[in-house]
């Protein structure tokens, strides 16, 4: 077999998701084993002495917030934050799309009506819209705030699992597989689930960066899980844009190199994994 080399597009992602990975772990052992403890985690402190201090001043790389909290601690806290929510709300909502997906084929034809109303209707309302709703019941939690994400996101995937279920189900070797008598389970956890990870892997990297977008807009409008959420610090931000713009200069190009990595990295992952190229 021949080997498939990386795509310039992955090389990108990897090497800028690469950065980001290990400033993340640099913030988590400095925050929960250096400065302080499991239990006990490192906060940024206020320091209202270098309040909307300028990068490189005032002993601060970064300059400081309008609390005046280091802002590269504050930028550290809320990637630490971002990673941890998009990863549990994307690996959550594709593994029920995934099941969605393949009963929505397999299951009775009340289940499928069942399935195909409730896409429509997370499709016609706007799910920014669902969330705010979830949010204003369950209240401002990172708990709520990733039930919200996964009702809302949950469809995406599931239509995606439903059209590469029906397609490897056409395929000789899962014929033949229940032919010899494999079960249905086992049928879908050995053979239909592999088949169809590598597009639900290409759509998962892309959904993270979804994910980022959509949790730092709710903390725009004040509804985030953390007082470290981008978004929250944005809208914080545009408060003192005339005095202090360094401060939505740096949050803005900060998320927009996460973005910016995984979407390369997804774009890069569906060119390599494409079996019509080589």
């Amino acid at each position: 077999m021949f080997k498939r080399k990386l795509t310039s597009e992955m090389k990108w992602g990897f090497g800028i998701l690469g950065l980001y990975g290990v400033w993340a772990i640099a913030w988590f052992i400095y925050s929960y084993l250096i400065k302080g403890s499991i239990l006990h985690p490192y906060v940024p402190e206020l320091d209202m002495k270098v309040e909307l201090a300028l990068p490189f001043t005032k002993g601060l790389v970064l300059g400081a917030d309008l609390l005046g909290r280091s802002l590269l601690e504050v930028l550290s806290a809320g990637l630490t934050y971002s990673l941890t929510l998009s990863f549990i709300v994307t690996i959550t909502t594709a593994s029920i799309g995934i099941l969605m997906g393949y009963m929505a084929v397999k299951a009775p034809s009340w289940f499928k009506m069942l399935f195909d109303l409730s896409i429509n209707l997370v499709f016609i309302f706007p799910s920014i819209l669902i969330a705010i709703m979830i949010m204003a019941v369950t209240g401002q939690s990172m708990k709520g705030l990733i039930f919200a994400m996964v009702i809302t996101g949950w469809s995406g995937y599931a239509k995606i699992a439903r059209g590469e279920s029906k397609r490897v189900l056409a395929l000789t070797y899962v014929e033949g597989a229940r032919a010899i008598g494999i079960g249905e389970v086992r049928l879908f956890l050995t053979l239909i689930v592999p088949a169809i990870l590598p597009v639900m892997i290409v759509n998962m990297v892309l959904g993270i960066s979804g994910v980022i977008i959509s949790e730092a807009a709710l903390g725009f409008l004040g509804l985030g899980g953390s007082p470290y959420s981008w978004g929250a610090m944005l809208s914080a931000a545009k408060t003192v844009l005339l005095e202090a713009p360094h401060i939505a200069m740096i949050l803005s190009l900060t998320m927009a190199g996460l973005i910016i990595g995984l979407n390369l990295l997804g774009d890069g992952l569906r060119d390599y994994l494409d079996p019509n190229k080589g």
